[in-house]
């Protein structure tokens, strides 16, 4: 790509930095879904000592 003044270089460039934090904020977030996602134990462990001690 021909570029003819250092505004339109910075125009271009500008925009696709804007796409790459664009796609990177959705990765971060479709990662921090993935990290918290999966199954909660809490409440199976809760049931399991609950009827021990009735």
């Amino acid at each position: 790509m021909e570029f003819h003044t250092l505004q339109d270089f910075l125009t271009y460039t500008k925009g696709n930095v804007y796409l790459i934090m664009g796609g990177i904020l959705i990765a971060a977030a479709l990662f921090w879904q993935f990290l918290m996602g999966g199954k909660d134990n809490t409440e199976d462990e809760f049931e399991q000592y609950k009827h021990k001690h009735d």
